[in-house]
């Protein structure tokens, strides 16, 4: 049966806390870094879709 508690992988419980929480804060900021840079991607993706004719013969309806 797992422990209710498990011990931190830190040497320090006060410090160990600390330091787990700053790490876990690291890992979601880096994440959230990356989803903010993917979603910069899409949006400069979307827009250069946007200016591009969707289809050529709708140019040339005076023939």
């Amino acid at each position: 049966m797992i422990p209710h508690k498990t011990k931190c992988s830190c040497t320090c419980p006060f410090e160990g806390i600390r330091g787990c929480s700053q790490e876990l804060e690291n890992k979601r900021e880096e994440r959230a870094q990356l989803a903010y840079e993917r979603k910069q991607q899409l949006n400069k993706l979307r827009v250069k879709a946007e200016k591009k004719p969707r289809c050529i013969c709708l140019l040339n309806i005076d023939q």
